[in-house]
């Protein structure tokens, strides 16, 4: 993932999402809550479940793992 901005009302970029997703985030409302990214205009919210689902496929996730906040 890169630098670039993912969500350009709140300022979140794919970087912050990387973050949320390395904490436990799991889905696109985790993202949402943990970072801002979508809850204005949700005009990025196609794009973060793209990173979400990319993320997923990549990483071997621990089905007992939490968020962790």
């Amino acid at each position: 993932m890169g630098d670039r901005l993912v969500c350009l009302c709140n300022m979140v970029s794919e970087k912050e999402i990387e973050a949320a997703l390395k904490k436990g985030a799991r889905s696109t409302e985790d993202i949402q809550y943990l970072t801002r990214a979508g809850t204005s205009c949700g005009k990025c919210l196609m794009t973060i479940d793209q990173l979400v689902e990319e993320y997923e496929l990549k990483a071997v996730v621990d089905p007992q793992q939490k968020l962790d906040l």
